[in-house]
């Protein structure tokens, strides 16, 4: 769904909101930018996005220093090699360079896939959370002030309810109080990762003048 029609679909809900029952509107309001922030699971979650970004970038950077190898070989060959071990070795490169680019899609997709690995517990965290507090005290509707687009410009702050979710949060992530002598070991709560921003594709540093077509990554 769109930006455009999520604004659209909450703006309907307050025009709806407004129409019904005084009595009955119950409203609350939080920043889950900030919640996701301050979860402590944040620093346990960076730390596994971390590992597996550089595990991606170790299978990249074996590419690269593989595909620039063949190019300095051919360049340095380049004026001993005859015509036909020149076309051998050229579409070597060639089959090469197209498997490294198909190879920085395959990362790039994985690296999304990560993120949301780490991501979506997190969420599922504040969702819990959000539906507990909002059936405990029979809100209508809880707002996120954070989304992109949000039609809400103005809000009572005493309905901002971020730091109660993050108590709630804190509270199931706390570990467990030692067991007495002899009891049964308590479980603790599993904690949840957060997500860090999507790696980025790195960019071909261009052409090289010889093999034409092929490019050092």
């Amino acid at each position: 769904m769109s930006i455009r029609s999520r604004g659209a679909l909450l703006v309907a809900a307050l025009l709806s909101l407004a129409a019904s029952p005084l009595a009955a509107q119950k409203v609350a309001f939080v920043n889950t930018q900030r919640i996701l922030q301050e979860m402590p699971a944040r620093a346990q979650a960076e730390a596994q996005m971390r590992g597996a970004l550089e595990a991606l970038q170790g299978r990249q950077q074996v590419m690269v220093d593989s595909l620039n190898g063949l190019i300095a070989s051919f360049e340095r060959d380049s004026a001993s090699l005859s015509q036909a071990d020149k076309v051998t070795r050229f579409q070597t490169l060639q089959a090469y360079d197209a498997r490294y680019r198909d190879t920085l899609e395959v990362l790039e997709q994985e690296s999304q896939q990560a993120q949301a690995a780490a991501m979506q517990p997190l969420f599922d965290q504040i969702r819990v959370a959000l539906d507990d507090i909002r059936a405990a005290d029979n809100f209508t509707m809880i707002l996120d002030l954070s989304r992109e687009g949000s039609p809400v410009v103005a809000f009572d702050r005493n309905l901002d309810i971020s730091d109660r979710v993050l108590t709630r949060i804190r509270a199931t992530a706390a570990p467990a109080t030692p067991a007495r002598p002899g009891a049964a070991p308590a479980q603790r709560p599993a904690q949840t990762p957060a997500a860090t921003p999507p790696a980025q594709r790195p960019a071909p540093q261009g052409p090289v003048s010889q093999p034409t077509g092929v490019r050092r990554p």
